[in-house]
């Protein structure tokens, strides 16, 4: 049964099909689904083919856009099912795309497996600067800073992002996702973590949290 509501969810995120996609999760929901598992299965395959057709100039930015706000309204429905009590919280997480990058999928399902793991999300945006990461570490004082980067000139703003953080002497943990980066300029930007996806940036979370190291 889970494999058909994925399957379903899927065809709706491709179709762009809100409405439809947002009854099927609620069905889900209802039948005892997980959060995470709709996420995982049923819209991140989805969003993945969107985002391979964006590259090979099948879809273009406006459908890019447009999945964005579908994935938003859909994890919407399914925060209030993933969110722990605050007295459970895990840590602080501070989230934002690099400057000069306006692509936010990723981040907010980042965000929301987060949640659902009980952190506490403080979500700047996109085209975030490096001195508004700088304002905003020092008022919330995060336990993780998460920085996202889906176009490689955007790079270069988070290895400039991490060294005005150093220069402040901000000592949160620094951890980086997208399709611009690797483990190997992760590395080279100076940052602590790297997540291929969100279950991976959570992962790697947990264990920089917990003093372990985070890029194998």
């Amino acid at each position: 049964m889970n494999d058909t509501y994925f399957s379903t969810m899927k065809e709706h995120v491709l179709a762009f099909n809100e409405a439809a996609l947002l009854e099927i999760i609620e069905k889900a929901l209802n039948q005892g689904v997980a959060p995470a598992d709709i996420i995982s299965d049923g819209l991140s395959p989805g969003l993945e083919m969107i985002g391979q057709k964006f590259e090979v100039g099948e879809y273009f930015l406006p459908e890019l856009m447009l999945s964005g706000n579908i994935m938003k309204n859909a994890l919407d429905k399914i925060r209030p099912h993933m969110l722990i009590t605050e007295s459970k919280m895990s840590g602080t997480v501070l989230l934002g795309t690099a400057e000069g990058d306006i692509h936010y999928i990723g981040k907010n399902i980042f965000g929301a497996v987060l949640e659902g793991d009980g952190y506490k999300v403080h979500d700047l945006g996109v085209d975030v600067s490096p001195q508004t990461f700088l304002g905003k570490a020092k008022e919330v004082n995060p336990d993780i800073i998460g920085i996202s980067a889906l176009i490689s000139v955007a790079v270069s703003k988070i290895a400039e992002t991490i060294a005005l953080l150093k220069e402040n002497n901000i000592q949160t943990k620094v951890i980086v996702g997208g399709a611009a980066l690797t483990r190997e300029n992760t590395k080279t930007i100076g940052a602590d973590g790297y997540g291929a996806d969100a279950w991976q940036g959570l992962r790697i979370t947990r264990e920089l949290i917990a003093g372990e190291e985070g890029i194998r």
